[in-house]
């Protein structure tokens, strides 16, 4: 007879994906989290032409990536959030004075003008979007012309083995509901959005497994999606 201890897990609503990221912001970044360092990894490997650009972090999250944009020479990094605890652990570890940081609900039209950046971030944010078509009009609208925005997301293929976001906290497992938007769905979408798709690759489990070990386990599977859009040129030039 096993006397393994069970871990008690509770599901979270859509509705409650920003109250749970308020109860784990405070710990957010004490633990490793595999598809954080996997995403981190692959921006290092290809950064965005962030050197003199403004530069937009839509779901920013606890503010990990503003370092990577601002040590490559970024004129202005804004992270948007609609987590107030995931804000607060931002500002606290960005002490930069390029940097500020914006709450925001992603699922709405965003309090930011037109045309108010050169490059968008969006990293681990889509499994929380139900309508990914929405998020990538407010993409367009954001970037100047030629601009671009880099994607770097869990992969659908991942998603559907049930490899979904969730955080332990006082001894109970607590999962985020997730949306599966194929990968079709997304070019399709970021198209219809004025979006011009320059790269696009899968990313598998093997690519990965010797810079993250814990995602050995998913070997035999694509584990992140990484593109990069660039916003269309319209009328005369």
């Amino acid at each position: 007879m096993s006397n393994r201890t069970v871990t008690p897990s509770v599901q979270l609503t859509a509705a409650q994906t920003l109250e749970g990221y308020d109860r784990w912001a405070p710990g957010y970044d004490e633990h490793v989290n595999p598809l954080v360092a996997a995403t981190g990894w692959l921006l290092e490997q290809a950064l965005p032409p962030w050197a003199g650009a403004d530069v937009v972090e839509l779901g920013c999250g606890t503010g990990r990536n503003a370092a990577a944009v601002l040590a490559a020479g970024a004129r202005s990094y804004l992270g948007v959030d609609g987590s107030e605890g995931m804000l607060a652990q931002a500002r606290h570890r960005v002490a930069d004075g390029r940097a500020a940081f914006c709450l925001a609900d992603l699922h709405r039209r965003l309090p930011l003008p037109d045309g108010c950046c050169d490059q968008l971030l969006i990293v681990l944010v889509l499994e929380h979007i139900a309508a990914p078509g929405q998020l990538f009009a407010e993409v367009a609208r954001l970037l100047r012309p030629g601009g671009e925005l880099r994607l770097l997301e869990i992969h659908p293929e991942l998603l559907g083995a049930g490899r979904n976001a969730h955080f332990e906290l006082e001894g109970t497992e607590v999962r985020f509901t997730s949306q599966l938007h194929p990968v079709a769905a997304l070019l399709d979408a970021l198209t219809a959005a004025g979006l011009a798709v320059a790269a696009e690759r899968s990313v598998s489990a093997e690519t990965l497994a010797s810079i993250v070990p814990r995602l050995a386990r998913h070997v035999g599977r694509d584990v992140v999606l990484d593109l990069v859009a660039r916003k269309r040129y319209t009328g005369t030039r």
